[in-house]
């Protein structure tokens, strides 16, 4: 009997054992311990023992097999036929040197006998890890921040152009005395939302030799696999941009919405800073006017947040007390305290820094217009972006065939819309051209 059958039948009579033991105990199996006689006890500890001996001998089985066949599929490629050129033979170099020809098919054959004696040698003997130069291919990506308003925002999956009703006002309710007459009155509603999804995309060029160069032409780690997600990043921040500061004509509509000069957007409530006023001109009054600005109704929810910049954070935390060097802003008083010193609330509100957030007014213009918003705050669960679909990439080998180029796409059909301008409210710039 091999290894496998002898498991089958040890884990065949554990399992009836056990089932014996809960019968006549009323317990389950996992109390034998305490339940079972001691030769019950003794009994599955000593199955228990047998089953971890062959289940560990059946995985070095398994495992030896699967080094067997990565060495023989090793074997087969040194074995294939090579191309040799007709023109002058170029040294292959030293075997010593990580960068040679003849390094790496040495570190190669090593690698396909399992010469660990020999790799340790070239690993000593080298500059560097010792691997091939030719063997390391790796593209180290540019961090980027992610989308952040898709973090904050209700996201919603349409299949189609949608026109969203907005209510005005509850049905009125009143005192009534016994016998007296009611008056029915029904809700109302106002603004109707049009919602259309509108097409970003990214596309990216890729020579043949660039994917060859960076190994293979998918899955984890190759060049197809790398241009996707950096495509998928150079999108999602595109939306962003436009999820904080768009106009809402033919594109989707900010939260920052700056679309109607006079008004810079739906959002209106709030502050607006002097004429000409910097960011450095934020005040403490500025920042609490601004919160109690919005209803109490939209301030008990935790999706009430504040969105600014860093230079608005930046700003804010250098604030002191008149005529002090004391800060303003002390997020922890109990320094003993494990969450001591943690920067996320202000005014006791979260806050998200925002990449796309103004920091200066550089679009309004006449007299006293109201400008861009440096930072807000609201009830994030009225700013809604609507999805017409996920992000999709389609890849065209043929348009660029000739010069053996491929492009991929990468696209995503959205929209975003402001709910309700009263469950926000900002700080804002004001322009005195």
């Amino acid at each position: 009997m091999d290894n496998l059958n002898e498991l089958n039948n040890l884990t065949h009579n554990y399992r009836k054992e056990l089932e014996r033991i809960e019968k006549r105990t009323g317990a389950a199996a996992q109390f034998v311990t305490q339940k079972g006689s001691g030769s019950e006890i003794e009994m599955i500890e000593r199955m228990d023992a047998d089953m971890t001996k062959i289940e560990r001998s059946v995985q070095d089985i398994a495992q030896a097999k699967a080094q067997e066949s990565r060495l023989a599929a090793i074997e087969a490629r040194l074995g294939e036929p090579m191309y040799v050129a007709r023109a002058a033979s170029v040294s292959r170099g030293s075997d010593t040197d990580p960068n040679s020809t003849a390094y790496a098919e040495r570190w190669l054959q090593a690698t396909a006998r399992g010469d660990l004696a020999e790799l340790r040698v070239m690993t000593l003997s080298s500059s560097g890890a010792g691997v091939p130069t030719d063997l390391e291919r790796r593209i180290v990506a540019k961090l980027q921040q992610a989308s952040t308003l898709r973090s904050l925002a209700k996201i919603t999956t349409i299949d189609s152009k949608r026109t969203v009703t907005i209510e005005n006002a509850l049905p009125t309710s009143a005192l009534v005395a016994d016998n007296g007459a009611i008056t029915a009155a029904d809700a109302t509603f106002g603004t109707q939302i049009s919602v259309v999804p509108y097409k970003f995309v990214c596309a990216t060029t890729m020579t043949q030799e660039f994917i060859d160069d960076v190994v293979g032409t998918a899955g984890i780690g190759t060049g197809l696999d790398y241009i996707a997600q950096r495509c998928a990043s150079s999108l999602a921040l595109t939306l962003d941009s436009y999820y904080t500061t768009g106009t809402g004509s033919s594109e989707p509509q900010g939260i920052f919405d700056t679309g109607a000069t006079a008004l810079a957007g739906l959002v209106t409530q709030g502050v607006v800073l002097a004429e000409d006023a910097l960011i450095a001109a934020v005040t403490g009054d500025n920042i609490i006017d601004c919160v109690h600005a919005v209803p109490p109704q939209y301030r008990q929810s935790p999706r009430f947040k504040w969105l600014f910049s860093d230079t608005f954070l930046k700003t804010v935390r250098k604030l002191k007390v008149t005529g002090t060097n004391e800060y303003v802003w002390k997020p922890s008083e109990n320094y003993s305290d494990l969450t001591a010193g943690v920067p996320g609330f202000l005014y006791g509100v979260p806050y998200v820094i925002g990449t796309y957030v103004a920091t200066t007014d550089t679009t309004a213009t006449g007299a006293n217009v109201q400008g861009k918003a440096m930072a807000g705050v609201g009830n994030w669960d009225y700013f809604e972006i609507f999805d017409r679909s996920g992000m999709t990439s389609m890849i065209d080998p043929y348009s660029g065939a000739a010069n053996m180029r491929s492009t991929l796409y990468t696209y995503m059909r959205t929209d975003s819309r402001i709910m309700q301008p009263e469950a926000f409210a900002s700080i804002r710039f004001l322009n005195a051209v």
